[in-house]
């Protein structure tokens, strides 16, 4: 069981460049990954969605990547035609004006379009030292992920012992709700009817009665849905939906249980399970 919140942070040097990651992983019902990307970097979105979604299967990714030039390679290139245009024109302006004076190397560089540069970047270099600092920032996340599961499954299953115990409990005393109502229809139908009542007509009263409120079924459902919880909570890779699944399903039983038992004893004990799947409820939010 893993949980869904962690962070990673690394940074290094290289291609004449210094990048630094930072990941961060939320809760969140389904993958949602969130790149910030520097722009030199942005035709590696692709390369990188595809790691982080090979390395996650549930919550929310933040990725933030950071990249500072720490020397710089110009490639400077000279536009011969824009060059020749404004030789031209210069040449020109210095006949219009009479000044005698021939347009220079010097002037000539100092206009605008002669001279083009730009910055020499190669992506693939950039991404041989990137993919390093997300696998180590990733390994990160996942040490964080997998020590707060081992907290979330503990808690969680401190609050199915408590639900089995008052299951338990409830198990007792379900012997003891049937004859008490067995006991007082009886009485009632004595009350009422006296020696006419009959056998036959009290048994058949009570076996109506039995189907209405006996909770045999639901303890059964709710033991087993107890089993395949623990069961699937020892698997690997995103269990937290089928957790919740389950969490749902003991409710439905411990609310049936609830609405069938009119001892108070066992309405005090659905009241102490629904306590203890709500906070493990609550827990299973933050389940990978």
């Amino acid at each position: 069981m893993n949980s869904m919140t962690g962070f990673g942070h690394s940074e290094a040097e290289g291609a004449g460049v210094r990048m630094s990651v930072e990941l961060k992983t939320l809760n969140t019902r389904y993958l949602d990954i969130i790149p910030s990307l520097p722009g030199p970097l942005t035709s590696l979105e692709g390369p990188i969605r595809s790691f982080l979604q090979n390395r996650f299967l549930r919550g929310r990714v933040e990725l933030s990547v950071r990249m500072k030039e720490v020397s710089e390679e110009l490639l400077v290139s000279v536009d011969t035609e824009v060059a020749q245009a404004w030789t031209g024109a210069l040449e020109h302006l210095a006949q219009t004006l009479g000044t005698g004076e021939s347009v220079g190397l010097e002037m000539l560089v100092r206009q605008e379009g002669v001279l083009k540069t730009e910055k020499k970047r190669d992506v693939e270099a950039y991404w041989s030292v990137l993919e390093p600092l997300l696998i180590q920032a990733a390994q990160q996340v996942d040490t964080d992920r997998a020590r707060e599961g081992k907290r979330l499954a503990a808690d969680i299953e401190d609050q199915m012992k408590t639900l089995e115990q008052s299951l338990a409990n409830i198990e007792t005393q379900a012997p003891l709700m049937r004859q008490e109502m067995e006991d007082s229809l009886r009485l009632r139908f004595e009350e009422i009817l006296g020696d006419a009542s009959g056998e036959a007509r009290v048994l058949q009263e009570i076996a109506a009665w039995i189907v209405k409120t006996d909770i045999n079924e639901e303890i059964v459902r709710l033991t087993s849905h107890i089993v395949a919880f623990r069961d699937e909570a020892k698997q690997e890779g995103a269990v937290g939906k089928k957790l919740d699944f389950l969490a749902q399903e003991m409710g439905r039983e411990i609310n049936t249980i609830g609405s069938k038992s009119p001892r108070s004893e066992i309405s005090r004990e659905v009241v102490d399970m629904k306590d203890a799947l709500e906070k493990a409820r609550e827990q299973l939010r933050n389940v990978e």
